[in-house]
């Protein structure tokens, strides 16, 4: 075979993976138990490496935060210290087959969701989303009351929501999607149907489950419109799992941001990194008195949900968020082209019924952002250089990420083929 042809019988073999993948929410377990290769003093960030001391300052918090959390530390102080002594380690979460939602971090006690897919059997682990608090560690926010609200989601919440998952004997995402289907979420940053799709398939297992705090947490999923997203990262990474073991392939199988560099993975160099500065994310602001010298750039691993076709890449299933944001349904619509015009397939469980009944694309090609000169565009939350969240809308993808990741890809086929 040619080297073209190894590429395209690769790309078709991830194209295989990505759009016959079932990801099935089977359990819910300890970090430690669950994530191969968790450590006691690992904590996983979001986005590419980074070095410790050059984490932003809500990373730096969170990461403390959750060292205190698992008893690493008796306050975020000795936290800090510990990491920059080596003595708490930091890596990319996506590098372990999870995701991490803007400055979550996950560390060896937090509770995970695991993700099965059933077409190619890889696992992915996200952990749960905290919530409408904006008082949480997902935006680099620690203090007695985060402390308590993840003390509760480490016990009570974790010990309910993981025997009803395990009593309903799994729960198909794909189907949760499929239902979805026209309901106007692009499940990335909107996804209350998806949430009250999911909620609906849970509350009847969780009325099985006989614990004293049962009833708190039906009351905390129902009121969580988010609750999805952070199930459907785990879902992707999955897939991705396998996906990110095919030689050859120019397919992206991993991005996302620390709020410093912004990076995506392709299919054929694994768990490799190709990175440039970080966007910014434009929108709308929370507090009018917010302004883009605030924000950081991109942070978080929720757009790997969108390596899978969602968020930006099927914007025109969720026009609303883009009015929300400031944008029109022609721009929806431009979002989504945009990706048709970068992927290699389409999804067909989830049609939209005013995009013709199309499904959305899935499986961007690194050559053909670069060849095109297409990118993509990601929604997705804008944070605060403090901490905190600062407002939500969207980024285009930084060609310098795929440039780099064409050049990587071609020495790596150089060695393949022994040249």
């Amino acid at each position: 075979m040619t080297v073209a042809e190894k590429v395209a019988a690769a790309n078709e073999k991830v194209m295989d993976i990505m759009t016959n993948g079932r990801p099935v929410w089977i359990d819910v377990k300890p970090a430690i138990e669950a994530v191969p290769g968790m450590e006691k003093n690992l904590i996983l960030v979001p986005g590419p490496t980074i070095r410790p001391e050059d984490l932003p300052i809500p990373l730096k918090t969170a990461v403390s935060g959750a060292a205190v959390h698992d008893g690493l530390a008796k306050n975020i102080d000795e936290a800090w210290e510990m990491v920059m002594r080596g003595e708490i380690r930091i890596a990319p979460s996506q590098d372990y087959n999870c995701g991490n939602a803007a400055s979550s971090v996950m560390s060896a006690s937090m509770p995970v969701f695991v993700v099965e897919d059933k077409y190619s059997g890889g696992r992915g682990y996200c952990v749960p989303h905290p919530g409408s608090n904006p008082r949480v560690l997902r935006w680099g926010i620690y203090g007695d009351d985060v402390e308590e609200n993840l003390s509760f989601i480490r016990g009570d919440y974790a010990a309910v929501l993981g025997e009803a998952v395990r009593k309903s004997g799994g729960i198909d995402l794909i189907r949760i999607l499929s239902k979805t289907a026209g309901m106007g979420d692009e499940n990335h940053n909107r996804q209350p149907a998806a949430s009250m799709a999911l909620a609906l398939e849970l509350v009847p297992w969780l009325l099985d489950v006989d614990h004293p705090a049962r009833d708190r947490v039906i009351k905390e999923i129902a009121a969580n419109d988010r609750f999805f997203l952070h199930v459907m990262m785990a879902g992707v990474e999955a897939i991705m799992q396998s996906a990110k073991k095919v030689p050859y392939s120019t397919v992206m199988t991993g991005m996302g941001g620390n709020g410093i560099e912004f990076g995506i993975q392709v299919a054929g160099t694994g768990n490799r990194w190709y990175t440039t500065k970080a966007p910014i994310i434009k929108g709308i602001f929370l507090n009018p008195t917010t302004t883009e010298k605030d924000l950081l750039g991109y942070l978080g691993d929720s757009c790997v949900t969108e390596v899978w076709g969602l968020g930006g890449m099927s914007a025109i299933a969720g026009p609303s968020y883009l009015r929300m944001t400031g944008g029109t349904f022609r721009d929806a619509k431009e979002r989504t082209e945009k990706a048709r015009q970068v992927s290699l397939g389409e999804h067909t469980f989830a049609p939209v019924p005013w995009d013709d009944y199309r499904g959305f694309p899935v499986g961007v090609d690194i050559r053909k952002v670069v060849g095109k000169n297409v990118l993509p565009i990601s929604h997705g939350g804008s944070a605060l250089k403090t901490g905190g969240q600062a407002g939500a809308g969207a980024a285009e993808l930084p060609m310098d990420c795929f440039r780099k990741a064409v050049e990587g890809l071609a020495c790596e086929v150089k060695k393949l083929e022994g040249e």
